[in-house]
């Protein structure tokens, strides 16, 4: 039996993070799409569904925290997780406890915890 490939969803607004978490994940194994905002990011869950989203937290336009509750709009139970560059514990918080992002990553993060991290939620 052949495994499909696990697919997932990257936003963020810094074009080389977007560049980097693609070729990490993809070396990885995994099949990446991307999205430069949240309301493209919107868009592309309406057509395709993901086994995971990793969110940028503060972009502009519609904000990350934003988008997470979104997604529940569109994807009851999609895991989804928060990267930023700009923690704080306030929206450590409401990130997590708010609207059920798995996981609330500072950037920048090193690459073997970032695939640890994927991999565990992509089992």
């Amino acid at each position: 039996m052949v495994q499909t490939a696990k697919t997932i969803l990257v936003v963020d607004d810094d074009e080389a993070h977007l560049l980097w978490s693609q070729e990490i994940l993809g070396q990885s194994g995994y099949k990446i799409d991307s999205a430069i905002s949240a309301e493209k990011a919107l868009e592309m869950l309406q057509e395709h569904s993901y086994d995971l989203i990793i969110s940028d937290l503060l972009m502009p336009g519609m904000s990350g925290m934003d988008f997470v509750r979104k997604i529940g709009e569109v994807r009851e139970g999609q895991k989804a997780i928060i990267m930023t560059g700009h923690g704080d514990i306030d929206s450590f918080i409401e990130s997590v406890h708010g609207l059920g992002a798995l996981e609330y990553v500072t950037k920048p993060i090193a690459t073997k915890d970032f695939i640890n991290m994927v991999n565990k939620l992509t089992a």
